[in-house]
């Protein structure tokens, strides 16, 4: 029974030994001072009249690297709505093309038929004025 409670001694001591490493103090990084600090002053500035702020025009620009996914995105949205309407254009062109082909035919056609029924009615004897 010795074993046992030496092995639970040993994982009780193992397990506070971790608590203890993950417990111990950190040190914030170099940038956390100045962010709390330019926060407090906004925050303080919030609650300024409008007349009293200062003009912060940093702060209405966004970073760039927030709109860099949105600029992005944007652009890649025209450049499929362009490519749409340049194929509905080209479609559009060769639907024209095919009709002014098929009604340029077509005209042929009837001029050759009405010319052969001229040529049969004037044999014929009949007048045609």
């Amino acid at each position: 029974m010795n074993t046992s409670n030496e092995q639970n001694n040993d994982a009780v001591t193992e397990f506070e030994k971790a608590l203890t490493r993950a417990l111990r103090p950190v040190n914030p990084p170099e940038t956390l001072a100045r962010f709390l600090a330019l926060a407090a002053e906004v925050e303080a500035e919030r609650t300024l009249p409008r007349r009293e702020r200062k003009h912060r025009w940093a702060w209405s620009v966004p970073q760039p690297h927030r709109w860099f996914g949105a600029v992005g995105f944007a652009m890649a949205a025209l450049l499929l709505v362009g490519v749409f309407a340049g194929e509905n254009v080209y479609q559009r062109h060769q639907r024209e093309a095919l009709a002014t082909q098929q009604f340029q035919a077509a005209s042929r056609i009837t001029d050759r038929t009405l010319q052969h029924t001229r040529e049969q009615l004037q044999r014929a004897g009949v007048p045609l004025e």
